[in-house]
């Protein structure tokens, strides 16, 4: 029998032009434009993938960086089991805003909340770094995120980001341990979990 798909909802959130728009638009589309307007409110897109025989829909929602949109953004993230961090890595008011602004709204409306990734993006950029790596790490450390850095101009780590959030959610709903891509069960843990779903 084919088993149901996993729907997961996973919610962008940030500044202004940190791309992400462009981070969603890579990973589903496969495509990139520098000439994207700002977002409005917030977008949706999907993408259906395969991780350890395990059909997933991702949810994506891209929401508006803009302080006037802020409290539309809570709405999605509210309820989505994984919120993505988004900064610009040559803009470090980005990231500072991550962890004045940002951070904090989420901790206070992410009621649902489970899994958080940091992600620096415009890796291409990189020259023109002003976000120190080692700050933004110690940064997802603390609020024990799962830290990534990305281009959505050149695709760098776009897959490899939304497969690690999409394994993180396998081993937080299922109790699976994921190991060099092979699945293992957690002894006793599978009936407890499946008895407390829904």
């Amino acid at each position: 029998m084919e088993k149901e798909e996993i729907g997961i909802k996973v919610t962008l959130i940030g500044e202004s032009s940190v791309g992400k728009t462009s981070i969603i638009n890579r990973y589903t589309k496969e495509s990139f434009s520098q000439e994207l307007d700002s977002t409005l409110g917030a977008n949706y897109s999907q993408k259906k993938i395969t991780r350890h025989g395990k059909k997933i829909r991702l949810d994506l929602w891209d929401t508006a960086g803009q302080e006037k949109y802020r409290a539309i953004g809570r709405h999605f993230y509210k309820e989505s089991y994984i919120v993505c961090l988004v900064y610009d890595i040559t803009n470090n008011d980005s990231f500072e805003k991550i962890k004045s602004i940002w951070y904090p709204d989420l901790k206070e409306y992410g009621e649902k909340l489970k899994i958080v990734a940091l992600v620096g993006n415009k890796l291409d950029k990189y020259l023109e770094e002003e976000v120190k790596e080692d700050d933004a790490r110690k940064f997802a450390d603390e609020i024990k995120a799962i830290y990534k850095r990305t281009s959505a101009m050149e695709g760098t780590n776009i897959e490899d980001l939304f497969n690690t959030l999409a394994d993180k959610y396998l081993t937080e709903i299922s109790g699976m341990i994921i190991e060099d891509d092979k699945i293992k069960i957690k002894k006793g843990d599978t009936k407890e979990k499946k008895k407390g779903c829904c």
